[in-house]
């Protein structure tokens, strides 16, 4: 989710406003073993080969360097009762589509984040209910926190002081401190949570909840829910990104093929787009300029393109199977 990284991006680079060739979609394949490379303009660009048995081993969340010229993936194994030699993060350069580096995971890493100064990645374990901390440089691990049953979603804020984990089958939302390696607390949310994201000003967290169908407001200084705003029962929210700004929250619906936009402001959705949506929209990220949003969608294996002005589907770009996540990488 490149948007938290926007303001470092702008001093390092001088500025924020990427033309659409100036990035490249990756999105994991979850039945594929492999990462699709696109470019928004020109489509498919090439695969990355993470194994060679699909359908035993699958990469599955992403996550992106602070300069965004490397994507991270989270692989495990399909069968994932106790660790095993795929149980990895690896990190690919986004220019390149070069594997430049495998991180040992532990038990099954189903979604990833790295810190905002790049020194850290944290992972999800959903098989054996644990949180991972690892050091970008050394590979070495830093600690390990019991989460919720099945954690999944991970983020970190963007002033790098709390990661959240959320647990599907606990409805819960795991607070750690990551200065300090130490376990805050756990908070209830809405039924499922799958997936969560900070506000860019670090003050406000928000978890989808599949089952429930809502989206829980999260205020970050009391680990506390604050709000729910609902989507409709029928609207199965999974993975979640925000706007630049931090004022649109994009919901991929998996099991309503659509996407769900949520004033942040007002608290209630604005938008549900579905017309032209492919199937099972489980990945959904936002482009640098705010302009366009791109959702993995696992049964049609593709990518929709959602222009923000008309809040429209304009394109669908083929992926490869069981398209699960998807990021956007800087290439200049």
């Amino acid at each position: 989710m490149l948007r938290k990284y926007l303001p470092l991006i702008a001093a390092l680079m001088g500025s924020v406003a990427f033309a659409s060739e100036d990035y490249r979609l990756f999105v994991s394949n979850e039945y594929g073993a492999n990462l699709s490379m696109v470019a928004p303009e020109a489509g498919p660009q090439g695969e990355v080969s993470i194994s060679g048995r699909p359908g035993a081993v699958r990469p599955r969340g992403m996550a992106l360097s602070p300069d965004g010229r490397t994507v991270y993936v989270a692989v495990s194994d399909f069968l994932p009762q106790t660790e095993k030699p795929e149980d990895a993060i690896v990190a690919i350069d986004v220019a390149t589509g070069e594997i430049l580096r495998r991180y040992r995971a532990g038990g099954n890493p189903e979604r990833i984040a790295i810190s905002p100064d790049g020194k850290q990645i944290w992972a999800a374990l959903e098989a054996i209910a644990q949180a991972v901390g690892i050091d970008a440089e050394t590979g070495e691990e830093l600690s390990r926190f019991p989460t919720g049953v099945e954690p999944e979603g991970v983020d970190v804020s963007p002033d790098g002081r709390w990661a959240y984990i959320t647990g599907e089958t606990s409805h819960t939302v795991t607070v750690i401190d990551t200065q300090a390696l130490q376990l805050v607390t756990h908070m209830l949310v809405g039924n499922r949570p799958r997936d969560v994201v900070f506000s860019p000003d670090s003050s406000r967290a928000y978890a989808s909840a599949e089952i429930g169908g809502t989206i829980s407001v999260i205020d970050v200084a009391q680990h506390r829910v604050i709000d729910t705003i609902s989507l409709g029962l029928d609207s199965r929210p999974v993975e979640v990104d925000l706007s630049p700004d931090g004022k649109l929250l994009y919901a991929a619906g998996g099991g309503t093929s659509a996407v769900y936009v949520v004033d942040t402001e007002k608290g209630e959705v604005a938008h549900v787009i579905k017309e032209k949506m492919g199937r099972r929209p489980w990945g959904v990220t936002v482009s640098p300029d705010g302009k366009t949003v791109y959702t993995a969608n696992g049964l049609s294996d593709s990518v929709s393109v959602i222009d923000t002005t008309c809040m429209c589907v304009t394109g669908e770009i083929a992926a490869g199977r069981g398209a699960h996540s998807i990021e956007v990488g800087h290439v200049d």
